[in-house]
């Protein structure tokens, strides 16, 4: 704990990462406004007016509380996403590298033909030909961001398969299963941890482009981070220069936060780094 916040770019990254996942939580006790809740006659009032610090959308929408909200669904999205990808690009990874031969060979190349095409491209594709809701779009996130799992898992599980402690092991007669549980899993832990921080961030960040395309079946009045981008974008060149520009930031701030925190991490889980 102490090497996790040892330095100001841990600090930062923690005091983000955290003040996200409380907004997150706590939306319903700080926001000001329902984020639904319409006033046609304060429609686009600018920020700092009275009783709207980031000012309101078109329909007279409180940006903060929208903002605030948004969060909830972000967060949801990416933790679900990225522990769909966790499960099955681990159990692939470790498969993979401890069994070799023909399954390595048949499972790489499916890597690869996955990382050959553009990762938003693909989302895009499949949410378009299954139909744009939001099961449908936590599931499409977390089967396509299997690959970077089993990559990482995979070249630690080739490296440690050939340990003294692995080789003790099957000498003793653990079975196959008990071996990669308990002995190869706790061992690529650290970098697991580490990538699933760092893909949270990424799978944020999708999240928003599909919102921004209409893609990601979220309904429409419940509030997302890409719907507010899209909606201010109409006002944009119409003086409510506010209305897309406080959801980038968030996103901008939520995504920093995240990456200075995955830094932080990877070095304090790299026992080289000690």
């Amino acid at each position: 704990m102490r090497r996790l916040v040892r330095g100001p770019t841990a600090v930062v990254g923690l005091a983000i990462l955290a003040a996200f996942v409380l907004t997150a939580v706590f939306s319903p006790v700080v926001s000001p406004y329902d984020p639904t809740l319409q006033n046609l006659e304060a429609r686009l009032s600018p920020p700092g007016s009275e009783g709207h610090v980031l000012g309101t959308d078109r329909l007279g929408r409180d940006i903060l509380s929208r903002i605030l909200y948004g969060s909830r669904l972000s967060l949801l999205i990416a933790t679900s996403a990225v522990l769909i990808s966790l499960v099955l690009g681990v159990t692939l990874g470790m498969v993979s590298g401890y069994v070799g031969g023909w399954v390595d060979d048949v499972l790489m190349r499916l890597a690869d033909v996955q990382l050959s095409m553009p990762f938003i491209l693909l989302v895009v594709a499949i949410i378009a030909a299954l139909g744009a809701s939001l099961t449908n779009t936590i599931l499409t996130l977390g089967i396509t961001g299997w690959v970077i799992f089993a990559r990482v898992v995979r070249g630690e599980v080739l490296s440690l398969k050939e340990r003294d402690f692995i080789s003790a092991a099957h000498a003793l007669g653990s079975p196959h299963w008990r071996i990669m549980l308990l002995h190869l899993l706790p061992n690529v832990a650290g970098a697991l941890i580490v990538v699933a921080t760092l893909q949270m961030a990424t799978m944020i960040i999708v999240e928003a482009a599909l919102s921004f395309l209409g893609l990601s079946g979220v309904p429409p009045e419940v509030p997302s981070w890409g719907q507010m981008l899209a909606d201010g974008r109409e006002v944009l060149f119409f003086g409510g220069w506010w209305v897309a520009t406080f959801p980038g930031v968030a996103i901008s701030l939520v995504v920093l936060g995240i990456n200075l925190y995955g830094d932080t991490l990877a070095e304090a889980l790299d026992p080289r780094s000690r």
